[in-house]
């Protein structure tokens, strides 16, 4: 018997999302028993007519009554600026059970090839511009693609949350620049000295809160040992990294002012700075100041640029086998892009209800593209029952084992963002899903933050999840004070873990000579002899709050020493 089923991209009573009008293809094909084996084949299959005019959320398909099983593609393309690129993939055989009941039980994803083009060189800065496409090879897994959901036994739903525009965004904004030049396009994060992997850096778009604008940074561990999990690091950076960009699409993604303003503010926190003797590679960089590890002043050095890079692949790059050796995880690093006029504290519905799905989604989308895992390596929820894993054409020898997407999520903010910090963590189906708050000197934390984070550490309690991990690192400029007692007892209390830096605590924040600080003596060695007058008391406290974000305690000649530990390397460490 013949019967309708309809294939779903939005949730049900959800309006359509600008980015997807135009932007989906949908087919499905019949496919008779004979067929069920080489569901794959592009020639397998005849096409199931529509049943009526396709709708901007859903569009419904008759299958016939001699269809064994059915091949659902699903893509999204993106055009924006001239430029046209693939934004996300379904490729799911379903098998008809009876009539008006579709079973889930097959897959294939592509893999991944990356190109880094090289630009520049002479005159003009030197940059690696990565793209990664389709090798022509595939991936085939039984089961259910991470991406589908039945919402109803005969109504496949694809995820469409968020949407890869890495391509688009490189296609768009990529420019080759001068030396010492800023010309429409910052060329930081693509120098293969400051960086030398850019294919790290995803670019996804939200198609559920605003601001839309997200970087994902991949960490250098692609196979992994079964049962590992993957999840997201949310970091919320201060206010002041918001600026104003477009809410409506495709301005939203073409916006000028993430080629410049944007790429500044996220290499602060991404790029790792050079030292003394590895800066002389970097002065062709527009403004290579900013991207040095210490004050090069020796007069007054706290009159230098203070907001030094901040480490943030370099420590997810340190962290990541460590996690995955002791703790079987992995997390992937998340930055929303704070637009200035937004609600939320610049961070709008990114720090609203559903931090966890939210996280989830981005997650199960960047495995679908090839951001993490082994050719055989199948991503799962957590629970879900493992299939058997096909051997994968073309992978040798290559990791198998299943991955599963973290239950939790893992949640920081440094200064400012604090404030959009302490409102993801006010909503309680946020706090049950934070395994680990990572606080670097941020407002409001007497009066808001300690509530919060106290909250967050009950609620994982009550429902009997590991305890919160709230790792904290406190600075006289925001915070003022370390945790009190009473709360660092509390969080313990109901079983969390509650770690503050620096260890060595007030004594940490004085100018040097100090030995208690060997990292202001490493950032500070070019105003020796160090006196009293060369560290006025209000300029320091605005360095100490820099220090917690670029600096740590523990350095071994500079902080590229692999005995070096930053608080960024610390708080992310097992």
């Amino acid at each position: 018997m013949a019967f309708t089923t309809t294939v779903r991209w939005r949730r049900p009573g959800e309006a359509a999302h600008p980015l997807l009008r135009g932007a989906v293809r949908v087919e499905l094909q019949a496919l008779d028993a004979a067929e069920l084996a080489r569901w794959a084949d592009p020639s397998a299959g005849q096409p199931c007519p529509p049943a009526g005019a396709p709708g901007e959320v859903s569009a419904a398909f008759t299958v016939p009554d001699t269809a064994a099983g059915l091949r659902l593609t699903f893509s999204v393309r993106l055009r924006a600026g001239g430029q046209d690129e693939e934004a996300l993939s379904v490729v799911q055989r379903l098998t008809v059970a009876r009539p008006g009941v579709l079973v889930p039980d097959a897959y294939r994803i592509d893999r991944f090839a990356v190109q880094l083009r090289r630009r520049g060189g002479g005159g003009e800065v030197l940059q690696e511009v990565p793209s990664t496409r389709p090798s022509g090879m595939v991936r085939s897994f039984f089961g259910r693609h991470p991406l589908l959901r039945m919402a109803a036994k005969d109504t496949p739903e694809i995820d469409t949350e968020f949407l890869d525009a890495t391509n688009l965004w490189w296609a768009l904004h990529f420019r080759v620049c001068r030396n010492n030049h800023e010309e429409g396009f910052n060329p930081w994060y693509l120098e293969p000295t400051c960086n030398d992997r850019p294919e790290r850096l995803r670019v996804l778009l939200n198609t559920r809160a605003t601001p839309m604008l997200w970087f994902a940074s991949l960490p250098p561990v692609r196979e992994l040992p079964g049962e590992t999990s993957v999840g997201g690091y949310l970091f919320l950076r201060p206010i002041g990294s918001a600026y104003a960009y477009p809410a409506t699409w495709p301005d939203v993604l073409t916006a000028p002012a993430h080629a410049t303003t944007g790429l500044r503010n996220l290499c602060r926190y991404l790029l790792q700075g050079h030292t003394r003797t590895g800066k002389a590679k970097i002065t062709g960089l527009p403004d290579w100041h900013q991207l040095i590890d210490h004050s090069p002043d020796a007069d007054h050095p706290l009159n230098a640029y203070s907001f030094l890079p901040c480490g943030m692949d370099y420590a997810l790059d340190r962290t990541a086998p460590k996690l995955v050796s002791e703790a079987r995880s992995l997390r992937v690093l998340l930055l929303p892009v704070p637009e200035k006029n937004s609600p939320g504290f610049c961070y709008g519905g990114n720090v609203g209800p559903g931090n966890t799905a939210r996280l989830s989604a981005a997650i199960r989308l960047l495995w679908t593209r090839g951001g993490f895992g082994g050719p055989g390596q199948q991503l799962l929820e957590a629970g879900e029952i493992a299939p058997p894993q096909p051997p994968q054409p073309g992978a040798a020898a290559s990791a198998t084992g299943t991955l599963r997407v973290a239950q939790d999520t893992w949640v920081g903010a440094y200064s400012s963002g604090g404030h959009a910090l302490w409102e993801l963590l006010n909503d309680p189906g946020n706090r049950a899903g934070v395994a680990r708050a990572l606080v670097f000197d941020t407002v409001r934390f007497d009066d808001r933050g300690q509530a919060r984070l106290l909250d967050t550490a009950k609620a994982r309690a009550a429902a009997r999840r590991p305890g919160l991990q709230a790792r904290i690192v406190w600075s006289p400029y925001a915070m003022g004070h370390p945790p009190s007692a009473e709360f660092l007892t509390a969080v313990r209390g109901q079983g969390g873990q509650a770690v503050v830096w620096p260890k060595a605590g007030s004594a940490y924040f004085a100018a040097p000579p100090n030995p208690a600080d060997p990292w202001a003596e490493y950032v500070f060695a070019d105003a020796k002899p160090w006196t009293a007058a060369k560290f006025p008391a209000g300029q320091l406290s605005g360095w100490w709050h820099q220090f917690v974000v670029f600096a740590g305690e523990e350095i071994h000649g500079d902080p590229r020493d692999p005995g070096s530990i930053s608080f960024m390397e610390a708080t992310m460490a097992p």
